[in-house]
């Protein structure tokens, strides 16, 4: 298995992550981060920003805790995947978040990846997200 094995399955592991996120398919992602993962963010709204960082655990009870979220899609347009020893890896996915059908904003997606036991995980996800005016 080589590199390029490596890169398709890191790509594999966000596209699922952002599937199942736009989903609120909180079993799916609990699956793909590292037990002691984390989720950070800065997002800009109203011409502020504004940031928080959570562990997964924290994260996930934010989604359970939401009593009717609204699904949304993240295509990504482009990746860019950096991966040392076939263990670490870094993935950036510039992406357009939608909901409804409209794009809602811009997302620069952040991963960090850790393969565990042969298997990857993620250990970090982090975005930053600026608002498209409709």
């Amino acid at each position: 298995m080589g590199l390029g094995y490596d890169k398709a399955a890191v790509i594999n592991l966000v596209e699922q992550f952002l599937t199942a996120a736009g989903n609120y398919d909180l079993d799916a992602m609990r699956q793909m981060f590292s037990e002691k993962a984390n989720i950070g963010g800065a997002s800009l709204k109203d011409g502020k920003w504004n940031s928080f960082t959570l562990t997964i655990q924290e994260f996930l009870e934010l989604l359970k805790s939401q009593k009717e979220p609204t699904n949304y899609t993240e295509p990504v347009s482009n990746y860019t995947v950096e991966i040392d020893w076939g263990m670490l890896a870094f993935v950036k996915a510039d992406a357009v978040l939608i909901k409804n059908g409209k794009p809602q904003a811009t997302n620069f997606d952040y991963f960090t990846l850790i393969k565990h036991n042969g298997e990857w995980k993620i250990l970090n996800g982090s975005y930053v997200s600026i608002p498209i005016e409709n």
